[in-house]
């Protein structure tokens, strides 16, 4: 089965993993498409043209529904598990025309695919930034290429807004990828049309249930926006950080380049410093065993092995103390760009260690070559 399919036999499977019972049409009929260009030519996402059986309504007809759409969007929205629970209500077509630039119109959404849009996709839901109040994106409309966009949202009060969110492929995937899955089970089972559905939502919904639910999905849908902020400023930050480093080793490689005798000259004596601090430390290491050796048979008493032992962990101390200094020292004189004045001496701070192993790379590679 096509995995962009939520039907099923006999229902509808929404994005929760749910299975909704499904009521089949005795004569299905297909959906009128739209004649305007296609982007996707598996008809997944946008219209294929076929031999329209459906009544096309007027554009007076589209509006006032349109209108009563976004009227009662937060009525809709409130009863959110009452219309995933009833395929008819689930299917009832709304006659938004969402579209993309070069795309053209999308198929006709259903009550389902925004309730699921709204619940799934975070940016879909606006909250405003002084008094936190909530509003739905009800319109999608946009560049998939360069995100420009002229969105709508709409209100509790069912004021509707011409909005461009900076945010525009955060919103139109998800939406097409929802409203795809509903592309069989328009054409399988039966729905509501949307003036049944608000008499049936009105006749049932009281006030208390009603702020309740709102109250709740304003809650979890913060929440969800939170999230999904966190969640994209971190991969900001770790593809800012990625292109930091890139650039920043750019521009060491640069200053190398640009003194390399003298930088070679620094690498050549830090090396030979390292090697015979290494050197040192092994014969120290060997010294300190053969101390703790004589202790054990004897030889020396704690008060002579004490003093001894103290002195060579002083050398070493002393010895990476020396080649500490060297490096900060050299590197701030070789790369004076880099430095900064710190306890009264020039120091590399933060990318010192960064700029000495690409020191030891840049050499250590042409002596291989």
């Amino acid at each position: 089965m096509d995995e962009n399919n939520n039907s099923i036999e006999n229902g509808i499977r929404l994005q929760d993993g749910r299975i909704i019972q499904g009521y089949p049409k005795q004569d299905p009929v297909v959906e009128e498409d739209k004649e305007t260009p296609i982007f996707d030519t598996t008809g997944e996402y946008f219209s294929i043209p076929k031999k329209p059986q459906k009544p096309k309504l007027t554009d007076e007809e589209e509006l006032a529904l349109r209108k009563l759409f976004t009227y009662n969007a937060f009525l809709i929205l409130a009863n959110r598990e009452r219309i995933l629970n009833d395929s008819r209500m689930l299917l009832t077509p709304l006659y938004v025309r969402n579209g993309l630039a070069y795309s053209g119109a999308f198929q006709t959404a259903t009550l389902g695919v925004y309730i699921e849009w709204w619940i799934n996709a975070p940016y879909s839901v606006l909250f405003d930034e002084q008094d936190d109040t909530m509003s739905l994106i009800w319109y999608v409309s946009g560049s998939p290429l360069s995100g420009g966009n002229l969105c709508s949202k709409v209100t509790e009060e069912g004021k509707t807004e011409t909005v461009r969110v900076p945010f525009f492929i955060k919103l139109w995937p998800k939406f097409t990828d929802i409203l795809a899955n509903y592309h069989e089970a328009k054409k399988l089972y039966q729905d509501y049309t949307l003036p049944e559905v608000i008499d049936i939502l009105k006749r049932e919904t009281t006030e208390e249930f009603y702020k309740e639910s709102i109250r709740q999905f304003h809650c979890e849908a913060k929440i969800r926006l939170l999230n999904a902020e966190l969640s994209d400023w971190k991969d900001r930050w770790e593809r800012t950080q990625e292109t930091s480093e890139s650039y920043q080793r750019k521009w060491h490689i640069a200053l190398i380049n640009s003194r390399l005798d003298k930088v070679k000259s620094f690498y050549e004596d830090y090396t030979q410093r390292k090697e015979a601090l290494r050197i040192r430390k092994e014969e120290l290491t060997e010294e300190n065993h053969t101390l703790k050796a004589r202790l054990r048979k004897g030889e020396l008493t704690n008060k002579e092995y004490q003093p001894l032992l103290t002195k060579n962990k002083k050398e070493i101390e002393g010895l990476d103390s020396d080649i500490y200094c060297f490096r900060k020292e050299g590197l701030a004189n070789l790369f004076p760009e880099m430095a900064e004045r710190f306890n009264g001496r020039d120091e590399i701070k933060y990318t010192e260690e960064k700029i000495l192993d690409e020191i030891i790379e840049f050499f250590s590679s042409v002596s291989t070559e």
